[in-house]
């Protein structure tokens, strides 16, 4: 087995869903169309970051960590997990966020605050700011003989996602479909990275798509590639493609940038709302499921072939943007 010799803890009871959305499908005039729905797990209210949580956490257990240190923005869904995994495994978890502490708890920091999670709030500083205040507080922890571990190294993180393309493509046959396309968000890089891994083992038989909802495409690209050479020598396994082989890359759907909503995010929040009875938040998904949509309207990929898109879950998020709508 690939993942036989990393250490892994099990957060998921079973593979997420993965279901034809017909409404949408009959309005686009694509009779194929897919999501995968990585909003739907047992705990937490779901999420991509907990098959990531599944490797980091695995690696703190494994090096005898008790604490957790974690950082974002407030609404931070990996904040969020990681904080909900802590509880499932009986660890202490530490959040950092650079913003100031609301007066009102809506989202994920409300789900934090509900979790009894200890959070900082340090005020509004630039992420490196934020990352010397953890640091320290992982020195002070260490100096008080306790064994932190700081979650979101993206190798480790990877090895999440490389398991989901597995999840993906077994799950395309079990249910008799012959896939030919993913849509995912490019961000940070750890689930973009990881999914077109384990598809690259696989040569070209996937056209994955990725809308970049807050980098350059030069900047992502790189990215992705550093993860991938990593995960090359981490799990001791080649790539039978590279990268630009079977992967397409978008920038046209990012707008002013991360965390900048548009009225064509905005507008695809809604419209699967309507059509599917499905939410969505606005910094990940509404991007690349309205850059999708208007992928397939425009006939660029042909009807006749399916496409998934993977929601990559946030849903909590959705309830701290009400001023969007």
């Amino acid at each position: 087995m690939i993942f036989s010799n990393v250490p892994r803890i099990r957060l998921l009871d079973d593979m997420t869903p993965m279901h034809k959305i017909e409404n949408v499908g009959r309005d686009l005039g694509h009779d194929h169309l897919y999501l995968k729905r990585e909003d739907l797990m047992s705990i937490g209210m779901g999420g991509n970051k907990l098959r990531s949580l599944e490797f980091w956490i695995g690696e703190a257990i494994a090096t005898k960590s008790d604490v957790l240190l974690v950082q974002g923005m407030p609404q931070s869904n990996q904040c969020r997990l990681a904080a909900v995994a802590a509880a499932k495994c009986g660890m202490k978890c530490v959040i950092f966020h650079n913003a100031t502490e609301p007066k009102q708890y809506n989202g994920n920091i409300l789900l934090n605050k509900i979790l009894g999670t200890e959070t900082h709030f340090v005020g509004k500083i630039p992420e490196t700011e934020r990352t010397k205040l953890l640091l320290e507080h992982k020195a002070k922890l260490e100096s008080e003989g306790q064994r932190p571990y700081v979650i979101g190294d993206p190798y480790v993180g990877a090895l999440g996602y490389v398991n989901a393309a597995f999840e993906i493509l077994h799950q395309a046959e079990q249910q008799h479909i012959d896939l030919k396309h993913v849509f995912i968000c490019g961000s940070a890089g750890p689930t973009e990275a990881g999914l077109a891994f384990g598809f690259s083992l696989f040569g070209k038989s996937i056209k994955m798509h990725m809308i970049t909802v807050e980098y350059d495409i030069p900047k992502l690209k790189c990215i992705i590639s550093d993860i991938f050479d990593h995960l090359e020598k981490r799990l001791e396994v080649k790539r039978q493609a590279d990268i630009d082989d079977f992967v397409a890359f978008y920038d046209e759907y990012l707008g002013g940038g991360y965390e900048k909503s548009t009225p064509e995010s905005i507008a695809a929040i809604k419209y699967l709302a309507a059509k599917e009875g499905i939410f969505i938040e606005d910094v990940y998904n509404s991007k690349v499921f309205g850059g999708m949509t208007d992928i397939l309207r425009k006939k660029i990929i042909p009807t006749d072939e399916p496409v998934c898109c993977v929601i990559t879950g946030g849903t909590p998020a959705l309830f701290g943007q009400a001023q969007l709508f």
